[in-house]
């Protein structure tokens, strides 16, 4: 176990050697350095999380980018809609070598990935996508969660960058903390432990049946990606009020290559894969920006009220609900043989380094 914690605490001293070659102001270079990599054919086939959405930006951005600098000898083919898997059992296809990449996402199977749930906590101090990119690449890398993937498999390519969860919600907006209780919002995860102190009865519809559960009055809110995951629902259209800045936290999917296909890959192919993530991970950032200036207008013509927590009502949460529910998480690791404090030390330090880093 020391050793383990060791190699932890190592990691969280570094946002990997690639570190995305994120500057100073958070920008990257916008084209790959060698224009031109010799290397065999190669084709992968990434079994991706439902449908193309603005998820999946960076990862077709990635793709592209691959594919340009090998003259199409390094093929990545994203596969939507489940053709390749059921979503959830993407780990169990890439564990059996069906496919050579998959998008997973541990909230929906944490037994799966315990360790990187530690990313799922709610109201982590990582609130902008920039230094979500540099904590989750290094994480990533840790070597508790490579030995995680390694069980089934896998090995990290990316993160699939999400922005950070707001709510939207029909009915009398809450205008303070007490207003929450009662209110049914649905929400999973960390954002649902924390939702679950400040006595909101979470529910957990799947996003299809999103809009007729808040239309009938089955639930008042649903905790979702700002801003694009409730445009994409249209959510907005039966909403009356949505949550501003609550800094409530996100969830994280990973992009993972199969050990074997990424093993097999001469250097030239590895280097570049790293090489064209900062451009991916820009393309990503980007289209959430313009797909925020194009909802921002449509929730403000809707007539949405904000909503803001107060400096108290954000105190207040932090002593009754954030530390618990880390604690509460801590604890479970623990009980599964990891260990739990040093993991969240390690996304806490990370976080702290991509805040100075800017």
């Amino acid at each position: 176990m020391k050793l383990r914690k060791i190699a932890l605490l190592t990691a969280c001293s570094m946002v990997t050697a690639m570190t995305l070659n994120w500057g100073s102001g958070g920008t990257v270079a916008t084209t790959a350095q060698a224009a031109e990599v010799d290397g065999p054919k190669v084709k992968w086939l990434l079994s991706t999380w439902g449908k193309r959405r603005g998820i999946m930006e960076g990862m077709e951005s990635f793709s592209e980018q691959i594919s340009k600098a090998t003259d199409g000898n390094f093929e990545i083919s994203l596969q939507y809609g489940g053709v390749l898997s059921d979503p959830k059992e993407n780990l169990d296809g890439l564990k059996i070598r069906a496919f050579e990449a998959a998008m997973f996402c541990p909230i929906y199977h944490p037994s799966k990935t315990p360790a990187i749930t530690a990313l799922d906590l709610a109201f982590l101090p990582v609130t902008d996508l920039e230094s979500r990119v540099k904590v989750h690449e290094a994480y990533l890398h840790n070597p508790v969660v490579l030995d995680e993937l390694a069980r089934w498999n896998a090995y990290p390519l990316m993160t699939g960058l999400m922005p950070n969860y707001e709510v939207m919600g029909k009915g009398k907006a809450p205008e303070s903390l007490a207003d929450w209780k009662g209110l049914r919002v649905n929400a999973s995860g960390g954002i649902g432990d924390l939702m679950k102190t400040i006595g909101v009865v979470t529910t957990t519809v799947p996003a299809p049946e999103m809009y007729q559960s808040l239309e009938r009055g089955v639930m008042d809110g649903v905790a979702f990606p700002y801003t694009y995951a409730f445009a994409a629902y249209k959510l907005h259209e039966l909403s009356t009020w949505r949550t501003e800045e609550s800094s409530l936290g996100s969830l994280t999917c990973v992009v993972a290559a199969s050990k074997q296909a990424y093993e097999a890959l001469p250097q030239q192919y590895k280097d570049l894969i790293d090489r064209v993530k900062p451009i991916a991970y820009q393309r990503q950032i980007d289209t959430y920006v313009e797909i925020d200036k194009k909802n921002e207008k449509l929730f403000e013509e809707r007539g949405l009220k904000k909503v803001h927590f107060s400096d108290a009502d954000v105190a207040k949460i932090k002593e009754m609900a954030v530390q618990p529910s880390w604690d509460a998480w801590v604890a479970a690791r623990n009980a599964e043989g990891l260990d739990g404090q040093a993991l969240l030390d390690s996304v806490l330090t990370l976080a702290e380094e991509a805040k100075k880093s800017k």
